[in-house]
Formats: C-alpha cells, sequence, structure tokens
C-alpha cells in the first residue's frame, strides 16, 4: 500500500489531498539487497525485511501556486497516473482539510503519524520549498523517522555531482524525471534497487539521471487524475533545443535535448480539451512550444474542435513562421490565443553573458506581423542580469513599448542549480540574498532569493523590481479589459 499526501500551497486557504494506493504484488516481496546503503541506521535488520509483506510510500508533494491553479499539479499527477498504468489501484480518500496557515512542522507531524520502519517519504525539492524541505529533512533525522527518506525535483536534479553535501538528511535521491524511478523503487524486490538516476547516501555519485519513458507514460488527463477544471497546464514535449544559461528547462541528462509526447496521446488531450466547456484557460508548458515537429497539427486539432478559451503558448519569436500564425488567426475565431515570448533583454552584453541572443531584424518583423493579425503576445524580461544597469534594463522596456507592446513582464533573475550562470556566480561576482522584491511580481515569492550583480547596486536593484512592480500593474489593467470582451463570447 502507499499512501500520498498532496500538500497544495496557495495564497489562499491551503488544501491537502490524501489518496490511498494498493498493489496485490506487494504482498509477495522479499526483501533482498542489490545495493547497499551506509546511512546510519536506515538498514533495521536484514531478516525483518526479508519477511516484509508490503512496503508503504508517503509523497508528500509541496507545491506553491498562484490562486488560479489547480490543486494537483500536473507533474504530481503524472507520477500518480503511472503508478495506476504499472496495476496499482488508486483509492482515493474522500476527504480535504482547509488550514488557513501553513508550517513545514505540519508536514512532519503528517509523516511521523505514518512512521514505521516499512513506511518511505517522498519529496520534491524545487528553489521556492527549499527552505522548507530543509526544515523537514532535518526534523525527521531528529525525530529519527524509520523510513526511507527520498528525493527528487530539480533541486536534486541539476546537481550533476555531491548532491549529499545539499541535503544531508536524505537517503535516496532521484536525478531526472521521477515518474518511472519511483515505480521502480517502490516495485523492487530489493530496497535500494540498482537504478539509473538513482543515488542512495554513501554511495558513489555518478550523477546519472533517470528518463521517463514518454512513449508509454499515461496521460493525467485521459485516466481522470486530473478532472476538467477552468485552468490546467498541459505539456507536449519535453526539454528544450537551446541552452540559455539561466534556465532549467534542458532536460538535466545532457543526452536528451527535447523530448515529443507520442502525437496520439497529445492529439487525445487536445480533444479532451476541446470537449469541456468548463476548460477555459490552457496554459503550455512546453518552453519551445514552436520547436517541435507536430505544433501545427496541434493548433489544427484544436481548431477542428473548435476550442473556445485562452491558450498561452511559449514561442521562440525568431522560429515564427507564416503557417503558425496563420492557424492562430484561425483558432481565434473561437478562442484566444496568447503567443508569449521570453527576449529578457535587448542588450547585445547581457544577451551574450545569458546566451540568449536575438535576431532584432526578425524580431521586429514577426511583431508587425503578429500586429497585423491582431494577435495578442506578451514578452518576459529578466532584471538583475550580469552586466545589467538601471539603464540598459530601461532601454529593453523602451524597445516593447516602442513597438506597441501591450504586456510586458519582468521578473528577477533567479541562479537555478545546474544553469551555466549558477556554476559561473563566482567568475561573475553574483551574490544571492532571501529579501523578497515585490508581492506585485507573481515569480516573486517568500525564501526565493533575488540576485546581485556588481553592475547594480541594492538600491538600483530595487528601483528595477519596482519598474517591473509598474509593468505588472499595467498588465493587469489589460488583462482585466480584455477578459471582459473576451467573455462576450461565452
Amino acid at each position: 500500500m502507499v499512501i500520498l499526501s498532496s500538500w497544495v500551497l496557495a495564497r489562499k486557504p491551503k488544501i491537502i489531498n490524501p489518496f490511498i494506493l494498493e498493489h496485490p504484488l506487494f504482498a509477495s516481496l522479499k526483501r533482498t539487497f542489490n545495493c547497499s546503503s551506509t546511512r546510519s541506521g536506515l538498514v533495521l535488520n536484514r531478516e525483518e525485511f526479508q519477511t516484509v509483506a508490503q512496503r508503504k510510500l508517503i509523497l508528500i508533494s509541496l507545491d506553491w501556486t498562484r490562486p488560479k491553479d489547480p490543486p494537483l499539479s500536473l507533474g504530481h499527477a503524472s507520477i500518480l497516473a503511472n503508478l495506476r498504468h504499472h496495476n496499482i489501484d488508486i483509492f482515493p480518500r474522500s476527504w480535504s482539510v482547509n488550514v488557513p496557515t501553513f508550517s513545514p512542522d505540519d508536514v512532519v507531524e503528517f509523516i511521523m503519524m505514518h512512521a514505521n520502519p516499512y513506511n518511505d517519504v517522498a519529496l520534491g525539492a524545487f528553489v521556492w520549498n527549499e527552505q522548507a524541505i530543509q526544515h523537514i529533512l532535518r526534523e525527521l533525522k531528529k525525530h529519527k523517522f524509520p523510513g526511507r527518506v527520498i528525493l527528487g525535483g530539480p533541486q536534486v536534479s541539476y546537481v550533476k555531482k555531491g548532491i549529499e553535501k545539499y541535503y544531508r538528511y536524505a537517503d535516496v535521491y532521484i536525478r531526472g524525471y521521477a515518474e518511472n524511478a519511483i515505480v521502480k523503487l517502490m516495485l523492487s524486490k530489493s530496497l535500494f534497487p540498482c537504478i539509473k538516476g538513482v543515488h542512495y547516501f554513501g554511495q558513489p555519485d555518478l550523477g546519472l539521471s533517470a528518463a521517463a519513458e514518454l512513449d508509454i507514460l499515461p496521460s493525467p488527463f485521459l485516466t481522470k487524475l486530473i478532472l476538467p477544471q477552468r485552468f490546467i497546464r498541459w505539456e507536449t514535449q519535453r526539454g528544450c533545443p537551446f541552452r540559455c544559461a539561466f534556465c532549467q528547462h534542458r532536460e538535466s541528462d545532457v543526452s536528451m535535448k527535447r523530448r515529443q509526447f507520442p502525437m496520439s496521446r497529445v492529439i487525445q488531450e487536445a480533444e479532451w480539451i476541446a470537449k469541456y466547456s468548463n476548460i477555459q484557460d490552457v496554459a503550455v508548458l512546453d518552453p519551445t512550444f514552436n520547436s517541435g515537429p507536430y505544433y501545427l497539427d496541434i493548433m489544427g486539432k484544436l481548431i477542428k474542435e473548435k476550442y473556445r478559451g485562452k491558450l498561452s503558448l511559449q514561442c521562440r519569436i525568431e522560429m515564427i513562421k507564416k503557417e503558425f500564425l496563420d492557424k492562430v488567426v484561425q483558432l481565434n475565431d473561437t478562442a484566444e490565443t496568447v503567443l508569449e515570448f521570453g527576449l529578457q533583454t535587448t542588450n547585445p552584453k547581457e544577451q551574450a553573458i545569458i546566451n540568449r541572443s536575438n535576431n532584432m531584424k526578425i524580431v521586429e518583423k514577426v511583431l508587425t506581423q503578429v500586429r497585423e493579425r491582431n494577435i495578442k503576445i506578451e514578452v518576459s524580461l529578466i532584471f538583475g542580469l550580469p552586466e545589467q544597469t538601471i539603464t540598459t534594463f530601461k532601454k529593453s522596456i523602451d524597445f516593447w513599448f516602442n513597438h506597441k507592446v501591450p504586456v510586458i513582464h519582468a521578473f528577477p533573475l533567479m541562479l537555478l542549480r545546474g544553469t551555466p550562470l549558477h556554476e559561473m556566480k563566482a567568475e561573475l561576482g553574483l551574490v544571492e540574498s532571501y529579501e523578497v522584491a515585490s508581492p506585485e511580481i507573481d515569480r516573486v515569492q517568500t525564501n526565493i532569493p533575488h540576485v546581485a550583480s556588481p553592475s547594480f547596486t541594492y538600491e538600483e536593484w530595487k528601483e528595477m523590481s519596482k519598474i517591473a512592480e509598474s509593468l505588472e500593474i499595467s498588465t493587469n489593467n489589460v488583462s482585466k479589459s480584455s477578459n471582459e470582451k473576451h467573455n462576450q463570447f461565452f
């Protein structure tokens, strides 16, 4: 039996959604040891494990989400879908608990309520929950949690070597996508099976990543783990063909640049999205939607099914083709398509440092084309970049204002693990702090550090933050007006 508790943290009452998962194969498992761990106290008794009837997993999702996000994240749902795909039946417990405040101690208390030598716990580490994860791990160690502590997520996946120095109190580390690795880990007859991408504390760190088998990975939508709701996140591919120095979208295994979900699955998901009228806002997670081989077919399917709602697509502006813009115009007969362009900066020196050069002639050409077709676009910038100044930041904003871009976002630089900027932070003189910039900047959340650079002072960074805040206020007004017009179609 596997116990799952999904904790979703938002700027609203917090939700806890537990699920119970069971599998008959656990009854016959006999524990053997293909790999060993040097974690003191983890291996209780070899004879005990050889007679264990079943093991359990407490799977905790710490997702800091925006208010409109659904209670079950797409990544978490994908793991659940794969457990079901491997004949693990899912029996949802019919309760949810609203909690007015959240503390990591709540998670520790929940875990310890279910603690015994045959229960493991798995957590996902992200930049926004780093401090909470560290607190939970310390407390589990303090309370002598007797099972395996399994850690995954980007904060683990993008550390190529020496992950143990970041998380001293975990026992098992999963790099890369966990959908397949977690299933193998729980269904193995060994307590420490040798699985690619799975590292055990005290063993040589090979830095390998676990790969999700996209061809057979079940859809959380088609398996009804994510139900039709007003807002959903959708992915048609994983990874990215580009190497922007600030970005983690490239898969943690460098051998995998970009991979496409099977077209049959994506087409069925497009039908599912268009079928339910209450799905009115779809954010496609692909970092470069227009880089794959099937994106025109996907657009064609949404057109054929007459999708009615908002569709947000992150696109590489230099790769925009006329055929794609024509599809957007067709889809907009019933829907509202928004193209999101992450240009980050227009300054050549800053572009070179972050490996995000832009062909500005093509950019201007595409801006003219989308304006002629009345296609809605948004542009995002980064402030706090190496070599950036207030003057260059303002010039980037002025460029988009001069080209009549109505929605401009500016987000602070984050030094994400495994990215070239993170590796070069000492060389570039970058320093992180944990002060929050502004509540108006939606992606700035408590405990995410901002980055200081020698090219600007902290006072200048705060001034850039205020400029970014004013852009968000302006954007909210534009979005409100747009939504009022769009709602006339419904």
